[in-house]
């Protein structure tokens, strides 16, 4: 008996705390689920731009494969020129290889541009200010066409390369 009292106190405490905390992730929940409600309510007034920055997105991703591929290319024809021992034709890319330098600068530079223009208009998106998400959002979609112009420079940058090379 003096062994049973203990062991069912502790048994109704310890169900008692996982009570509490059951109620509180209930809560948790149903915050998430208010939070991605209000979210969708105002991407739905963005829905074309919304299908516009898909179609950027597949675009730009179509662009870095054929990078991809030029690369692998490049990389076959400079090593078939080192072994043939053609040091001239490999050295004498270096102007175009400043270019696509300053490229990748550039890139670098609207990428980060593109990460904060979004991160504001998701900002304005809570503070429930469709004029300045719309705003933010036409911003957005223009700083990654001007990406995806800058990623066909570099491609064609590669193409100049790899002509050099035939």
């Amino acid at each position: 008996m003096k062994k049973i009292i203990p062991a069912a106190l502790a048994f109704a405490l310890l169900s008692s705390g996982s009570v509490t905390v059951f109620a509180q992730q209930a809560d948790n929940v149903q915050v998430v689920k208010e939070k991605r409600e209000h979210h969708f309510r105002h991407m739905k007034n963005l829905e074309a731009e919304v299908h516009k920055a898909n179609e950027l997105k597949i675009e730009r991703l179509e662009i870095k494969k054929e990078i991809v591929q030029k690369k692998d290319q490049l990389f076959s024809l400079h090593v078939k020129a080192a072994e043939g021992g053609k040091k001239d034709t490999r050295s004498g890319k270096k102007a175009i290889w400043q270019d696509m330098k300053q490229i990748h600068e550039d890139l670098k530079a609207l990428k980060q541009e593109a990460h904060k223009t979004k991160k504001s208009m998701h900002d304005a998106m809570r503070a429930d200010d469709e004029k300045l998400a719309k705003e933010k959002m036409t911003q957005w979609l223009s700083i990654n066409e001007k990406i995806n112009n800058k990623l066909s420079e570099k491609s064609q940058k590669l193409d100049e390369i790899i002509k050099q090379y035939n």
